[in-house]
């Protein structure tokens, strides 16, 4: 889940009068954000959001409050190919159809789809949700493993990144610090009582304090976990690797050299413990890193890039579609 939908989840828990959403359900062509991309608004301001590089949003905060008004949905269109987009905004190179959602929200009688993201949030549950389009008062309805109707868009709305970092030496603070502006949950794992202390990692989730071995099996790792290694102590480090083989957990992370890491996994290859393509050693991507915060990023790009099954090379080079990264 993008940090953007949980920002707005949260001003929804805390307003007393009806908002305007705006949500991005579908594209045709290229566009500046990808559909699920939603706008809140109450009628005077954004309030967190965007639908496009700044060509719409005056329009459809027009729109937000004509829906305010009556309580009637509105599902808007624009055309941004070619010329049109100069109609719209200063060539904001989206150069697609959008199909836009804009609809009230009242705190006293929520819908219940907002009960079912919240449910991503909290038990970390994959959510397929379709929207009905066909007769302008739209429905929203959870997929269990059929296909959308025809007249439906979907989407799949999946829980945030759980980070893990094992070690919580202060090369681990931008780390924390980067993730968390992501909008990943992160915790901190580290054998020494007097690092792993909540007061040094105030924006971390968790700060834990034990040895790998004991406290992994623990940590209700899933598919979108990822857990990076930087305890600087070899045994340290083996014994989290092992621990870890058997998790769910689908990045694995270990800083250190090519030959440190080769050995590493020869010892536990010997054992019959093998870590497969999760493992990423040397970890992150090749970004010229030597600093703690450019090496956070470079981890932090790699672990995004994997999730979504990218390389993390440049878009200049690459043949995927803008409207998809």
């Amino acid at each position: 889940m993008h940090k953007e939908l949980q920002d707005i989840l949260a001003l929804l828990r805390d307003q007393e009068r009806p908002l305007a959403l705006a949500t991005l359900l579908r594209v045709e062509g290229s566009s500046y954000r990808r559909p699920g991309s939603r706008l809140l608004t109450d009628g005077e301001q954004v309030l967190r959001g965007s639908l496009s590089g700044g060509c719409l949003e005056g329009e459809v905060l027009a729109r937000a409050n004509d829906v305010l008004s009556d309580g009637v949905p509105r599902l808007l269109r624009y055309d941004l190919r070619g010329d049109l987009d100069l109609i719209w905004g200063s060539g904001s190179g989206c150069e697609g159809v959008l199909d836009i959602l804009v609809e009230r929200l009242d705190p006293a009688s929520p819908p219940p789809w907002l009960a079912w993201m919240d449910e991503v949030l909290r038990h970390r549950q994959t959510l397929r949700l379709a929207t009905s389009l066909g007769d302008g008062f739209p429905r929203r309805r959870l997929l269990e493993g059929e296909s959308p109707g025809e007249v439906e868009t979907e989407e799949t709305i999946q829980p945030p990144t759980s980070l893990w970092i094992i070690g919580a030496s202060d090369d681990s603070r931008p780390m924390v610090r980067l993730a968390r502006e992501l909008g990943w949950t992160v915790g901190l794992l580290d054998h020494r009582p007097a690092f792993a202390r909540p007061e040094r990692f105030p924006e971390a989730n968790r700060v834990l304090s034990g040895h790998p071995a004991q406290m992994i099996p623990g940590l209700a790792l899933d598919g979108r976990s990822a857990v990076v290694l930087m305890t600087h102590n070899y045994l340290k480090d083996l014994e989290a690797l092992k621990a870890l083989s058997a998790s769910r957990t689908g990045y694995l992370g270990l800083m250190g050299s090519r030959a440190r890491s080769r050995k590493m996994v020869a010892e536990l290859a010997a054992e019959g413990i093998h870590c497969g393509d999760r493992l990423h050693s040397p970890v992150g991507l090749d970004l010229g890193a030597e600093d703690p915060e450019t090496i956070a990023l470079a981890i932090l790009g790699e672990i995004q890039a994997t999730f979504l099954g990218r390389t993390g090379g440049s878009l200049r080079a690459a043949q995927t579609a803008v409207s998809a990264q």
